[in-house]
């Protein structure tokens, strides 16, 4: 039995690299309001992410659309994300029986309606009110999975709750921090709280630096919003490695996810730690410019996944904004499967008019 893969997207990020009508965040200076037409939600025959792309930021105060925007040097790997999608072409087999069809899947036991989930994205709050549980809200209908992040508005008991009687699955996101008694408690907690995954972030040893300064543009105030972690004390840890999958292996039962993976020998090196499956992943653009779109990192992974480990489950994060999108990561997957990443405010929003 092959591996499978996952789809996760981004949904807040630019489109294309030439200025257009769906790239203009790229141009829009840090400081300047900005509106762009035809953004009326309730006019809008909404068909791809990319309508939310162009709308959705004008929605935020300036500090929330830096944040949700902000990407890492000059924005290239940010871009590529989905631009490399759209180099890819679907030449159809014609005449063949497609009367009989699901987007059903399944992964790590898990039965889903579709090969689609939610990446962790932190401070939901800067874009609704009601923060993860407006997103729990939104999915609710649906089988499928929300990875929650460790910065989230919420408190993990809470989604916790609000997700018990829906039909969403929660995997719970963490860092190695340079205290791990930190990281031990964030999955205590999700243990607790009736998640049934950890989603470990290997892409991110420091924080990194985005641009308008969006880090630094959420003030003193949004910091506050993060209510599962104290932000003055939790921070990353640089001398993190693999052998700290192996640690956290030894702790929990639950599956654990390594996010943030590129190439098939960190993957390979990952399940051998004790991953159960793979996120393919360049933390959307955010975290280092230069890094190769997940789409194009994809090939590699799976293929050293399926040699060594050819029942293990890879996902991918990063540029999706159709259906098409999604099949072509599954393509390139060949039998494999796929997820999507709401990385901020308007995937939110998409859930409240749904």
């Amino acid at each position: 039995m092959a591996s499978k893969i996952f789809l996760w997207g981004i949904f807040f990020s630019a489109s294309s690299v030439i200025l257009s009508i769906r790239d203009i965040w790229n141009h829009i200076p840090c400081n300047e309001e900005y509106h762009p037409p035809n953004c009326d939600f309730r006019e809008l025959n909404l068909v791809t992410l990319d309508d939310y792309d162009r709308c959705g930021p004008a929605m935020l105060p300036l500090n929330a659309r830096n944040y949700f925007l902000g990407a890492a040097g000059r924005r290239i790997t940010y871009m590529k994300n989905k631009n490399e999608f759209d180099k890819i072409e679907v030449v159809p087999r014609m005449l063949r029986d497609v009367s009989k069809n699901t987007l059903e899947t399944s992964t790590l036991g898990i039965q889903l309606d579709f090969p689609i989930g939610l990446s962790p994205v932190a401070l939901h709050k800067l874009a609704d009110p009601r923060g993860e549980l407006a997103t729990v809200e939104g999915i609710s209908p649906f089988r499928t999975i929300m990875i929650l992040s460790s910065m989230a508005t919420t408190l993990i008991e809470d989604v916790g709750q609000a997700a018990q009687h829906t039909n969403i699955t929660l995997w719970m996101q963490t860092y190695i921090f340079d205290n791990r008694t930190w990281t031990l408690e964030l999955v205590r907690r999700a243990e607790r709280a009736g998640f049934k995954g950890v989603v470990v972030t290997a892409d991110a040893p420091v924080d990194g630096t985005i641009t308008c300064d969006g880090r630094q543009s959420i003030g003193e105030s949004d910091g506050e919003l993060i209510v599962n972690l104290d932000i003055t004390q939790h921070k990353l840890s640089p001398s993190a490695t693999f052998k700290d999958i192996a640690w956290l292996r030894s702790f929990t039962k639950l599956p654990i996810i390594v996010k943030g993976i590129l190439s098939g020998d960190d993957a390979t090196r990952a399940i051998m730690a004790g991953a159960s499956a793979i996120l393919v992943s360049n933390h959307g653009g955010r975290q280092m410019d230069g890094d190769p779109a997940t789409i194009n990192a994809l090939p590699g992974v799976v293929d050293a996944v399926n040699r060594m480990f050819p029942r293990r489950d890879v996902f991918l994060d990063g540029g999706i904004r159709r259906g098409t999108d999604v099949y072509k990561a599954l393509a390139r997957g060949r039998r494999w499967f796929s997820w999507e990443d709401p990385s901020s405010g308007d995937s939110l929003l998409m859930g409240q008019l749904v």
